[in-house]
C-alpha cells in the first residue's frame, strides 16, 4: 500500500515571535522574518512615545511597524500600561499601519 494512500502531507512548519519588554528596535527584524505569529508589546499610544523611549517600552503603532517590516502574517499585542483603561486604541492605532493584528486578551487562544 502506497504511503500517500493512507496519510496526508503534514501542515506547513509554523513559526512564533515573542518580543516584550523592549523599546522599538529594527535589529530585530532578521530574527521574526516572515513569522506566522509575533506577539510585540505595545505598553503605550504614540501620544507617549517620548514616555515609551525613555522607559524602553514600544507603541502599539511601533509594534505595528515591526510587524509590517518584518512581513508576519498575524500581530497580536499586549503588555499594556494600566493607565489606559480603554485597548480600543491600541488596536485601532496598529491598524493603521498593520491590518492583521489582535489584542491579548487573559485566556484568549490564538492559531496562526
Amino acid at each position: 500500500i502506497k504511503n500517500e494512500t493512507l496519510t496526508k502531507d503534514p501542515e506547513e512548519p509554523k513559526a512564533y515571535a515573542y518580543c516584550s519588554d523592549t523599546a522599538y528596535y529594527e535589529g530585530l527584524l532578521s530574527y521574526i522574518q516572515g513569522v506566522d505569529l509575533l506577539y510585540h508589546e505595545a505598553t503605550f499610544l504614540e501620544k507617549d512615545k517620548e514616555r515609551a523611549k525613555k522607559t524602553y517600552h514600544s507603541t502599539a503603532s511601533q509594534a505595528a511597524k515591526i510587524a509590517q517590516q518584518a512581513e508576519v502574517k498575524q500581530l497580536i499585542i499586549g503588555h499594556f500600561s494600566s493607565r489606559y483603561s480603554d485597548r480600543q486604541p491600541f488596536l485601532e492605532e496598529s491598524k493603521v499601519v498593520f491590518e492583521q493584528v489582535k489584542i491579548a486578551a487573559e485566556g484568549e487562544v490564538f492559531y496562526p
